[in-house]
């Protein structure tokens, strides 16, 4: 491939995935101005820090981590919370220029594009290295950066999570990773480090992600040599460059790891989640979840599943149903080891054992964490059966004789205890896993672990593509290409969803100029994260503020009867004594609370408003009901 050539490349693979990530994300491109994408509470929160990351670090410089006029008037911590820096920091370039929503939709959009072009970048490199041709290996890395950038996981988590949808970091970082064992040069481990920092500053988690996906190929490509435990181990140059790589990496993330260690303890409450929520069910690997395209085209009781799935298992939470993995494309990796992958075996290990994790601390099989004791038979003998190192034994043949003995009989008649059908829970790695692990205690959440899953996916499909290029290359080098970018089509097809909800922005009344206007001090007594989205226009100090961990030094305010009250919880409209009256109210006295801002109109939140508050209501609408304080 002439130097040229590689020029033109990469700007026309961007372009592709320009135009992917717009048929994707639909009708994003079309409404970047007075909509936003998703319009999930999450992404209200996720404007907000594009707008306070602006005004931390320009227009009033202080630390971005503390908000003082969040939690009014304690002030909210950000440091355990999905700020997003290497995301939101896009704020302090975009806003004199554009509104908040098209930032926002701009970040989310341009995070789609970027993804597609650094996983093409690692796959074309492995592709390379395995000995395809440049143009062979150049597009069948698109089929590979296809199934990685429109995973469901991907498209589902673009509704609501900005921090989780920026996996552009995770494919450089491997990039950086592998050049920088196979070749050892300089370059390759300055980028690993600051691509580990990017991640760190994109999500928490996506570091420990990666760490632990290193570790795994380290000690996997170690075991091929010899023995982990052995002096040779040291040795080994392999071992000495990823000591190094680790080492190097770690060192970088001090900088953004030390706050967050110094706020660790005590432990932030875990007041949205906690460890082990959400999981994957079996079948959620191979049913299409309720924003999927093929939803509609689905039987009745696959549709009913993925709609039980969200309804009983996720909550309201649809961003985290995004496990589907496909029919063909999974169809397209097994070709691909078939027909032979570098460090196959590996990859495939991977994706299963992060498929495992995914599943949570039980088994779940069509929603039931129930299941007979027959499953644990079948696991026996498939292990047994595809295990390479037991291929030759002489004892093999005979195992598996009676194991699929015992799986016909288990089958043919249910196992039982006491005269009923046996059904047990099945416990999942992850539940050893959530305490070895650092972190993984503290509000892990298995399912995203299905994120590794696709990304050993996408490796075979990549290598898929090449293989069914190379084959057709036989006849014509054209014709290659060509049928490595028809297996493209494949995961774009099935992958796609409904078309993204793109609500429009609410249109504040005049109410809130008057909020804008009124001189300091004064604050705002507010019920969500749209009362956190309104600061942005009226600039005044609110009660509320949306973090994914609640420090313990503000848990005592946010457990108040009065901010308990503003937001609407139910165990705070019981009898209000005299001396609980004239404390609440001196309460918003005193730290000059003018307003009462809510979302959700109620007869009982109206009665404790102005009968105990004392409030008086200036303004009510489709979108907003305002009180006034004396």
């Amino acid at each position: 491939m002439s130097p040229l050539m590689r020029r033109v490349l990469h700007p026309l693979v961007l372009l592709t995935f320009f135009a992917l990530s717009a048929f994707h994300t639909w009708p994003l491109v079309s409404q970047l101005n007075g909509y936003v994408m998703g319009g999930r509470e999450d992404v209200y929160m996720n404007m907000w820090h594009l707008w306070w990351m602006r005004q931390a670090l320009w227009v009033q410089p202080q630390n971005p981590f503390f908000a003082p006029f969040l939690h009014w008037p304690l002030g909210a911590e950000l440091y355990w919370h999905t700020l997003a820096p290497a995301k939101t920091l896009w704020g302090v370039v975009l806003l004199p220029f554009m509104s908040v929503e098209t930032a926002y939709n701009v970040v989310l959009f341009g995070s789609f594009v970027l993804t597609g072009y650094t996983s093409w970048l690692l796959f074309r490199y492995l592709l390379e290295r395995a000995g395809h041709g440049p143009w062979l290996a150049a597009a069948a890395a698109l089929a590979g950066a296809c199934v990685f950038n429109f995973s469901r996981y991907h498209l589902t988590h673009a509704t609501a999570h900005l921090n989780l949808s920026a996996l552009e970091g995770l494919p450089l970082y491997l990039l950086c990773f592998f050049r920088w064992l196979d070749e050892g040069k300089r370059k390759w481990l300055v980028g690993l480090a600051l691509c580990a920092v990017y991640v760190l500053l994109c999500d928490y988690y996506y570091l420990v992600y990666i760490a632990l996906f290193s570790l795994l190929w380290v000690v996997a490509e170690r075991w091929k040599r010899g023995p982990l435990l052995s002096v040779d181990t040291w040795r080994d140059p392999l071992v000495r460059r990823a000591a190094v790589a680790g080492i190097t990496a770690g060192l970088a993330c001090v900088p953004p790891l030390v706050p967050l260690l110094l706020h660790a303890f005590p432990a932030p409450l875990q007041i949205h989640h906690g460890d082990s929520d959400y999981f994957t069910d079996l079948y959620a690997f191979f049913i299409p979840d309720t924003r999927s395209a093929w939803m509609t085209e689905l039987p009745a009781k696959a549709r009913e599943f993925s709609l039980n799935v969200m309804r009983m298992k996720m909550s309201t939470n649809a961003e985290e149903t995004g496990t589907f993995l496909g029919w063909v494309t999974p169809l397209l990796a097994v070709f691909a080891l078939w027909r032979g992958v570098p460090e196959g075996r590996r990859w495939l290990g991977l994706g299963l054992g992060f498929a495992v994790l995914s599943m949570g601390t039980v088994l779940n099989i069509g929603l039931e964490d129930r299941v007979s004791p027959v499953v644990l038979l079948i696991v026996t003998f498939l292990v047994v059966a595809l295990v390479p190192a037991w291929r030759e034994r002489v004892w093999r043949r005979d195992v598996l004789l009676l194991l699929g003995l015992a799986v016909y009989l288990a089958l043919s008649e249910p196992l039982t205890a006491f005269n009923v059908p046996l059904k047990v829970q099945i416990p999942m790695p992850y539940v050893v896993f959530k305490h070895v692990v650092p972190l993984f205690s503290r509000g892990g959440m298995p399912v995203r672990f299905i994120l590794l899953t696709v990304l050993s996916l996408s490796v075979l499909v990549a290598f898929a593509a090449a293989h069914a290029g190379a084959w057709a290359s036989r006849r014509d080098a054209r014709l290659g290409v060509a049928v490595a970018l028809a297996v493209a089509l494949i995961p774009n097809v099935e992958y796609r969803g409904l078309e993204m909800v793109v609500p429009s922005i609410p249109r504040l009344p005049p109410v809130f100029d008057e909020i804008r206007d009124a001189p300091m001090p004064a604050a705002v007594l507010t019920d969500n994260v749209q009362g956190q989205w309104e600061q942005m226009f009226h600039g005044k100090p609110v009660s509320y503020a949306r973090v994914s961990r609640l420090p313990v030094r503000e848990s005592a305010m946010v457990n108040s009867r009065l901010i308990r009250a503003a937001e609407g919880m139910r165990n705070a409209f019981g009898t209000v004594t005299p001396e609980e009256r004239e404390e609440m109210r001196r309460y918003l006295k005193e730290h000059h609370f003018k307003w009462y801002v809510t979302h959700y109109f109620h007869p009982v939140r109206h009665q404790f408003i102005t009968d105990e508050l004392g409030g008086e209501m200036v303004h009510q609408d489709g979108y907003v009901t305002v009180y006034r304080f004396p």
